[in-house]
């Protein structure tokens, strides 16, 4: 779905930690939404200050690895949303081997 990764570590730094977790990282049994088979959901409730604005983001991940996002419209409908051009910008807070740093 998206073509820069899209990292556990950025989601929390952007969003903050959500407000329900469906399953865990290390669990064995798979789910299906949406067409896409994951471990984990995450669901953050969106404070809305338009009545059509998105009430929930859903996040999905099979391991570590990001599966797709959501938002929940008021009405029950759901949009995919792609994540990476408002994470872009943050960093994820891992180690990076040297070779991928620059000398000052």
């Amino acid at each position: 779905m998206t073509s820069r990764a899209v990292v556990r570590n950025v989601v929390v730094q952007c969003w903050g930690t959500p407000q329900v977790t469906i399953g865990s990282v290390n669990e064995p049994r798979e789910m299906e939404e949406h067409g896409y088979r994951f471990n984990e959901k995450w669901v953050y409730r969106l404070a809305q200050t338009e009545p059509n604005q998105p009430k929930e983001r859903l996040i999905y991940w099979h391991r570590y690895d990001f599966v797709a996002a959501y938002l929940v419209n008021p009405n029950g409908t759901v949009v995919q949303e792609d994540p990476t051009s408002v994470l872009s910008g943050l960093r994820d807070r891992r180690y990076h081997p040297k070779d991928t740093l620059r000398a000052h």
